[in-house]
């Protein structure tokens, strides 16, 4: 996903998180919108200076034993629909109805060695968010802890005692919200159905020989084309001057969009329940990374003389750039295209909005 989408991501959940009105989430609301500037590059940090693409943001899989060592026989790599469906918390438009029947998910599938660890970074910024509130400047360390500081609640603050007034001023507010936002980017890439499958890189067969099963520019064009549908920059770089609420931002849609997720009675609008009790941070990406890999299969089933014959050799070249929508619906037609966007940004949204509030309800769970 390029930058108008991952901005739009991170404030639509924030916008969510607002909405669903969970326990607790009103003072992680209050601390983000603090730092609402900082949504345009704070989700974007992971791809202009973090720059961890070819392992970071992807975790590719594959079904086919010239890739994966004995994959066929694996049976333990089987993780069919079912099982998906009860281990994943609240509704997940990509698995639900559009998954169903996916041959794909009844076959043992998994990694090699270099297509990324994508689970691993969200686990580890997660559990770092987490850290960085409980040694965080003042108030942040305790303002939603069940035994409030009577020293800081006291008149004269400089009559108390030194060592009952600091805090470990070690973080500030704004380096923890923008790790919330680099987070988001992470969780938005899961769903982008390329960075969960193998074809999309050059990959080596067991007998050492490189192949590429789908053409190099398909995924960049197909962000390109999603991005498209998301508010220009000029909208969501949010400042002082900004006279619209984060609703109206998010609701500036382009009128060629494709995306539904905002439009009132939309089959695809988001829900205000947002799951708590989540697996893992690991379980959860790992399980959303299956059912990207999952949508990739079946969204894009065709082989790469397939795909050549549908769009031109010359279009499938390493060095022919990105595919142009026109292309693009040459492969995946419209209606599917449209329908997988709008699964794939649905759950984007409420996967990013339970992953922050997992961080945010495990610093403010009670402690003894």
């Amino acid at each position: 996903m390029k930058q108008r989408a991952h901005a739009w991501v991170a404030l639509r959940a924030l916008q969510l998180i607002d909405e669903s009105k969970n326990k607790n989430t009103r003072l992680l609301v209050e601390l983000l919108s603090y730092y609402l500037s900082d949504v345009w590059d704070g989700a974007w940090l992971p791809d202009t200076t973090i720059g961890d693409m070819s392992y970071g943001h992807i975790f590719k899989m594959d079904s086919d034993d010239r890739f994966v060592n004995k994959i066929s026989a694996s049976n333990w790599r089987k993780v069919p629909y079912g099982d998906l469906k009860k281990e994943m918390k609240g509704k997940r438009f990509c698995l639900e109805e559009y998954l169903k029947d996916s041959a794909e998910l009844d076959k043992p599938y998994w990694t090699v060695g270099g297509s990324g660890h994508l689970p691993d970074r969200v686990i580890a910024l997660n559990h770092s968010i987490i850290d960085m509130l409980k040694l965080a400047d003042f108030p942040i360390a305790f303002y939603l802890k069940n035994k409030p500081s009577k020293e800081y609640k006291a008149e004269e603050l400089s009559k108390q005692k030194i060592k009952d007034l600091s805090m470990s001023p070690n973080f500030s507010a704004r380096q923890i919200a923008l790790t919330f936002f680099i987070v988001s980017h992470y969780v938005c890439d899961a769903h982008m159905p390329l960075h969960c499958d193998l074809r999309d890189m050059t990959a080596k067969t067991l007998d050492g020989k490189s192949e590429r099963r789908l053409p190099k520019g398909l995924h960049p064009g197909i962000e390109a084309a999603w991005d498209e549908f998301f508010p220009e920059k000029e909208i969501l770089t949010i400042h002082d001057y900004t006279t619209k609420s984060i609703a109206e931002v998010t609701s500036c849609l382009p009128k060629t969009s494709l995306v539904e997720i905002d439009r009132p009675g939309s089959a695809y609008s988001l829900n205000k329940d947002i799951a708590s009790n989540l697996p893992s941070e690991w379980d959860e990406m790992r399980n959303i990374c299956r059912i990207s890999y999952a949508v990739s299969r079946k969204w894009i089933p065709y082989t790469f003389s397939e795909i050549e014959t549908r769009i031109s050799a010359d279009k499938c070249k390493p060095a022919a750039g990105d595919l142009t929508y026109k292309d693009i619906t040459k492969i995946i037609d419209e209606a599917a295209f449209k329908d997988v966007t709008n699964r794939v940004f649905h759950d984007a949204v409420e996967s990013v909005a339970r992953i922050w509030c997992r961080a945010w309800e495990i610093f403010t769970q009670p402690t003894d």
